[in-house]
């Protein structure tokens, strides 16, 4: 009897891993341009490298639990299988198509086209396996579930950012499934029946609790047609801030005040090294106009700015936390972008800001260059409507907890909410003069 059962069992693996071979095929092609996206950040320096541990540990995690596994009993439905399988495959739609246009602005740090694509594997395995298998191996999917692209993220940065950083994060993600599950009791026994001890008793295989491979395989095509939807979704656009190249000299942190300017503060931000790095800078520098203009102000009063400047050793470290994540805008109002072009090939990206909470509005303008070989910056000017001399001015902080109310309000109220859709652009000119004069400065000053 077992040797006649010996065939079927074999021949029920081999389908088993095609079924998996066909999920696997299915999320690579239906997700192709979010894979070559994470291999283009990689190469860029932002650290998306850490997102391969959640897959690498979910497998670890259910290899780990089968070798722990327990009699299930023999129960199927597959009606539930197909509610509950179409239900999660729609909501992977709903994410690839829906939710992830709306975070187009923090598509790096988020990735919810990762979340998608573990969704999508869960709803093929739904469809292929069951319901009663595919939640056996619950840890597995626990894991995935925590360990999205945001959280690996906020746990590199929890930890002091960096290459060390990463690296312990991707080997707790990896290692803490198999190591709670067999843990030191389950790795004894499993050294006794390796040296030859007690061993199962043979005895007929059990029937399988997986979906029969007429039904699996009837899915198929609907497995494909949505990963075909998913695959023609539209991914947020890369960086559109061009990095410039600027002058090869860089003499500190901050930058050559251009004439008609005098600095009159310098403030550094120790924390940039733990956000964007080890060897990452922040510096504000607060510059003051030494003549005045009345088409500046009206009451002939010098104008105040800031100028900002972040220096990172990669550009892709820009695209994970891009400007907003520098400023506490859970309460604010954003205007889209407008680029401006300056001089010496440097082009700038101007935006307005209305905080309602804070009884603040603001301008600001932005461009990227390298510097001194392989160092990157982005450099910010700020301008306040009060033209006060003691004017507040916004505070530069890691915003993060900021950054996800922002990101929950964009999620429950919509881009209304913030987004200024009818800017007052009161600084344009002024910026525009300053900035030129700003990056003219550091040429002229090598």
């Amino acid at each position: 009897m077992v040797a006649r059962a010996l065939p079927r069992v074999t021949g029920e693996g081999v389908d088993h891993v095609a079924r998996w071979a066909l999920l696997v095929v299915l999320v690579g092609a239906g997700f192709w341009r979010s894979w070559a996206r994470i291999a283009g950040e990689v190469t860029a320096g932002s650290g998306s490298e850490v997102f391969l541990a959640a897959p690498v540990g979910a497998v670890l995690t259910a290899v780990a639990f089968h070798l722990r596994r327990r009699p299930e009993l023999p129960i199927h439905d597959r009606q539930s299988d197909k509610i509950s399988g179409t239900i999660i495959l729609g909501i992977a739609m709903m994410i690839e198509w829906l939710v992830l246009p709306r975070y187009s602005g923090s598509y790096v740090l988020l990735h919810l086209d990762f979340v998608a694509a573990w969704l999508f594997l869960l709803g093929g395995s739904v469809f292929l396996f069951g319901t009663r298998r595919t939640f056996r191996y619950w840890p597995a999917w626990l894991l995935l579930t925590i360990a999205t692209p945001g959280v690996l993220r906020l746990l590199v940065y929890a930890l002091g950012g960096g290459r060390g950083a990463q690296v312990a994060v991707m080997v707790a993600v990896v290692a803490v499934g198999p190591l709670i599950i067999l843990g030191p009791q389950a790795i004894r026994r499993l050294r006794r029946t390796g040296a030859g001890g007690r061993r199962r008793p043979d005895g007929p295989p059990r029937k399988s609790l997986v979906v029969s491979r007429r039904e699996a395989w009837r899915s198929a095509p609907l497995l494909t047609v949505v990963a075909v939807l998913l695959a023609l979704a539209p991914l947020p656009p890369e960086i559109e801030e061009r990095v410039a190249p600027g002058p090869a000299a860089l003499s500190g942190p901050g930058q050559t005040v251009p004439p008609g300017w005098q600095e009159i503060e310098v403030i550094d931000y120790p924390w940039a090294e733990r956000m964007f790095g080890p060897s990452a800078t922040l510096q504000r520098q607060m510059i003051r106009a030494t003549r005045v203009r009345a088409d500046w102000d009206q009451l002939l009063r010098p104008r105040v700015a800031a100028v900002q400047t972040l220096t990172v050793g990669d550009a892709g470290v820009l695209e994970v936390f891009p400007l907003e994540m520098t400023f506490d805008l859970s309460s604010a109002r954003v205007s889209p972008p407008r680029t401006v072009p300056l001089n010496r090939g440097v082009s700038a990206r101007y935006r307005t800001v209305i905080d309602d909470e804070n009884l603040l509005t603001w301008s600001l303008m932005s461009f990227l260059w390298n510097r001194a070989g392989d160092e990157v910056q982005r450099v910010t000017i700020i301008t306040v409507d009060n033209h006060e001399f003691d004017a507040e001015f916004p505070q530069t902080v890691p915003s993060t907890r900021s950054t996800f109310s922002r990101l929950l309000n964009l999620l429950l109220r919509g881009a209304g909410a913030v987004t200024d859709t009818n800017p007052q652009d009161k600084d344009l000119d002024m910026l525009t003069e300053l900035a030129t004069d700003l990056v003219e400065a550091q040429w002229t000053a090598e």
